[in-house]
């Protein structure tokens, strides 16, 4: 089977500013992928390439074997989109903008679409502009997902809601990937999130994939503190250890795999200690941004 999403050597500039630089990633179907990265590192344009909204400088992408740049509309029919920027039809009211919408989808579910507007409690009769910026996005992952798509890409799109409906919203994308092995790339800067829903974590850093990795990836590392006179930490080899900060003269902290942990604690030099702490996703994650 082709690749749910690919990109090959991906390059986009946007004033000079180069934004994606030889960027490549493959995704296989039924993954599930939790798409980090700073502001400004890339994420957006990269979806938008991969969606056919926005051209590359260079390289190549495609959705289920199909250039992203020549979609068929059998190929569109499976995508489900929520964009971080809710763009509906303000004049609108829900149950019209998603009978327009619908009618360019054959598979769109109507059933479905109902159960979710009602267990989300999403207002049909109200013009689009005039509910709250949550309901909006309600609207939008409803749209989205009740056409039944086979590739869910989600752009920032529960930053809005409340936690009990960012949960709900969460569990129904694992209902459908279980049910009907959906490939998503969601991204977020929830991590919490994007745990519960999602096997691979890919960050972006300097225009290209700087990790991507399974979610147990981030449970096999641990801090490590170390404090001692400057001018000792200077003779220590740090080389192989992922630096998070110095927070002050006379510290570093360190990120390093469990395995290794013990072995950068015994090859301190006297003088210099280091004490080793649990970390967390969101900790481990952040170092392969920066």
């Amino acid at each position: 089977m082709p690749e749910a999403f690919k990109c090959e050597a991906l390059a986009k500039s946007f004033g000079g500013r180069r934004v994606l630089d030889g960027l490549n990633l493959s995704v296989e179907p039924g993954d599930t992928i939790g798409l980090l990265g700073a502001n400004g590192a890339g994420k957006t344009t990269m979806l938008k390439i991969l969606l056919g909204l926005l051209p590359a400088d260079a390289g190549r992408s495609s959705i289920g074997g199909e250039p992203s740049g020549s979609l068929s509309s059998g190929a569109r029919a499976r995508i489900g989109y929520v964009p971080q920027t809710q763009a509906q039809f303000a004049w609108l009211t829900g149950r019209a903008m998603l009978r327009y919408v619908g009618a360019f989808y054959p598979g769109f579910d109507w059933q479905y679409t109902e159960s979710l507007i009602e267990r989300w409690k999403i207002s049909l009769r109200t013009p689009i502009g005039l509910l709250s910026p949550g309901q909006q996005q309600r609207l939008s992952i409803v749209r989205s997902l009740g056409a039944r798509p086979d590739f869910v890409v989600l752009d920032e799109p529960i930053a809005a809601l409340d936690p009990a409906t960012r949960l709900a919203v969460i569990e129904e994308l694992v209902q459908e990937h279980r049910a009907r092995g959906i490939s998503v790339i969601f991204s977020s800067h929830i991590t919490g999130d994007l745990v519960r829903l999602c096997n691979r974590f890919v960050v972006l850093a300097g225009g290209k994939i700087a990790l991507n990795e399974s979610t147990q990836f981030c449970g096999n590392w641990l801090r490590i503190v170390v404090t001692g006179p400057e001018n000792l930490l200077r003779t220590v080899d740090f080389s192989r250890y992922r630096h998070v900060r110095t927070p002050t003269e006379g510290e570093r902290t360190l990120v390093a795999l469990r395995a290794e942990a013990t072995d950068a604690l015994a090859q301190l030099p006297h003088g210099v200690s280091g004490s080793i702490e649990d970390t967390d996703v969101e900790s481990v994650l952040s170092e392969w941004m920066q």
